[in-house]
């Protein structure tokens, strides 16, 4: 092999109810499976970044219809508003820039269904009624999955999840999780990090040794034939409470690669036990991350 490339993203947990619910990861929740209403309220990690997502108790009106203000808060103190309405129990946005609405999702959701966006710039299908969607504390199921392209970012395939009572729980780019619900509250939260590394002064530097020794320990012990397809295996990882690797799944891979893509699992698999993740308390919790590896 010529070339390992390692590169870790974090999914560090949690999906915490952000209204009243019975559970933490809403198994009581009912309901529409987009409900726009004044002062929702959700916190979602997004990639690198994180944000608060709240519908204002105040409306908007457009060509005579009147919307729902979102707004989006990031950590960054960045602000996105963007305007929502319902009829009928379909759910509808207006793009203000450029003076229109677009169906975001039909009303009654059914298997195959399509449509696009008014400009046609975006491509919708419905996937299932019954998806999952697993965050590393919560696994959640009968969820409506809808699968989205964009005519400007070709090859690019976004999935949408979404919960009755709750509405939008998660997302994935190409099949890699994206963004994530979160629990409303300060979370204070520790990533999963390798023996040894433990004592660093810094978080930065934790992760970087973490990093290094799974690199480390893939690099001492992938081993096949010098015959080998070149591009890229992205692995998607579950580090367990117990610090064990719980779960492995090839999320992308090349064409005629089922033998690399076995041993980049079997390894990956002997990863030496870490020390867990942990949030509120010391709390134990799961940790999803993904390795790229490029050949």
């Amino acid at each position: 092999m010529k070339q390992i490339c390692l590169i870790l993203t974090f999914f560090t947990l949690i999906a915490f109810g952000a209204v009243a619910q019975d559970s933490p990861c809403f198994e009581n929740s009912n309901g529409e499976w987009w409900p726009i209403e004044p002062e929702l309220e959700y916190k979602y990690s997004e990639g690198k970044a994180s944000k608060t997502s709240l519908i204002l108790n105040d409306s908007i009106k457009f060509n005579g219809k009147f919307y729902l203000i979102k707004r989006e808060t990031y950590k960054n103190g960045k602000v996105k508003e963007s305007y929502w309405r319902t009829e009928n129990g379909a759910v509808y946005h207006y793009n203000k820039e450029e003076g229109h609405e677009s169906k975001d999702l039909p009303a009654s959701p059914e298997v195959g269904q399509e449509w696009n966006s008014t400009k046609n710039e975006w491509s919708y299908k419905i996937i299932s009624l019954t998806s999952s969607f697993s965050t590393p504390f919560c696994d959640f199921n009968g969820l409506l999955e809808v699968e989205t392209r964009s005519s400007e970012r070709e090859g690019t395939t976004y999935s949408l999840f979404y919960k009755k009572g709750v509405g939008f729980v998660g997302l994935n780019v190409n099949g890699i999780p994206y963004t994530l619900i979160m629990p409303n509250g300060q979370i204070n939260e520790k990533d999963f990090m390798a023996y040894g590394c433990e004592n660093l002064e810094s978080e930065q530097e934790i992760k970087t040794c973490t990093q290094q020794k799974i690199l480390q320990h893939i690099q001492n012990n992938l081993k096949f034939s010098r015959k080998y397809e070149k591009g890229e295996i992205l692995v998607n990882v579950i580090i367990g409470t117990d610090g064990n690797v719980e779960n492995t799944e090839v999320i992308k891979a090349m064409p005629n690669s089922d033998k690399q893509q076995a041993a980049v699992i079997k390894v990956i698999k002997s990863l030496p036990k870490f020390i867990p993740a942990q949030v509120d308390d010391d709390k134990l919790v799961r940790v999803s991350f993904v390795i790229p590896i490029k050949f």
